[in-house]
């Protein structure tokens, strides 16, 4: 008697591979104080845009000169002209929409094409006033005080006795001194001079600009303001 073969359980089929057991991913801590300071930085964004743009949008008109002004000059309408720009809040610029007022003051210094007008450069009594004279001064660097002069320095101009400055004269006699007002400064025709155009008395205009042409004057700094 046969018996019946006996059947492998490797036979019957392919051995199923073991399950993988999902793994639980962990959960984050939620950080409320990083949320809000994520909200403070876009809103910070947002107001800094905001003012960038309306800084940049807000252009104006504005006067600008368009022709040379000499000090003591009347400003004339052809003298101007408008500009359209953004202007840094520290400057102070003549809106267009007061050419009317400007127009028929006189120039307190010198007005240089290109710029912008101001209400410093500007001067409703005429240059140099009633009983002044203007008279033009060019003078090299070693005859002016080291600080550079600007106009409206109060000043003195001492008349030396012959060429060389005051300093190198004999102190027989006290040289004369002039008071004046500087109202002008520009570069000198000549290299290294400086030009002044000063306001003095009357009486003091004819030898001040006899001096002037014989390079007899030295400039002195004076407190008087």
């Amino acid at each position: 008697m046969t018996s019946a073969p006996t059947t492998s359980p490797r036979a019957d089929g392919a051995v199923a591979a073991p399950y993988a057991v999902p793994r639980v991913a962990p959960q984050r801590r939620w950080r409320p104080a990083l949320v809000w300071l994520a909200v403070a930085l876009i809103a910070a964004g947002g107001v800094i845009a905001a003012a960038v743009l309306r800084t940049v949008g807000s252009t104006a008109e504005y006067l600008a000169v368009a022709a040379r002004v000499e000090v003591g000059a009347t400003i004339d309408r052809s003298d101007l002209h408008t500009v359209r720009i953004t202007v840094d809040p520290a400057l102070e610029p003549i809106r267009a929409s007061a050419a009317d007022t400007v127009i028929g003051k006189f120039a307190a210094v010198a007005l240089v094409p290109g710029t912008l007008l101001t209400q410093a450069q500007l001067t409703d009594a005429a240059l140099p006033g009633p009983g002044r004279q203007l008279v033009g001064i060019s003078l090299p660097q070693e005859r002016m005080p080291a600080e550079r002069v600007k106009p409206g320095a109060s000043v003195l101009l001492v008349i030396t006795t012959d060429e060389g400055p005051a300093a190198n004269q004999q102190a027989t006699a006290a040289p004369i001194s002039i008071k004046a007002i500087v109202v002008d400064v520009r570069h000198g025709v000549k290299e290294g001079t400086t030009l002044l155009n000063v306001a003095v008395l009357e009486r003091d205009g004819p030898l001040v600009a006899a001096r002037a042409a014989a390079g007899r004057i030295v400039v002195a700094l004076t407190t008087e303001n």
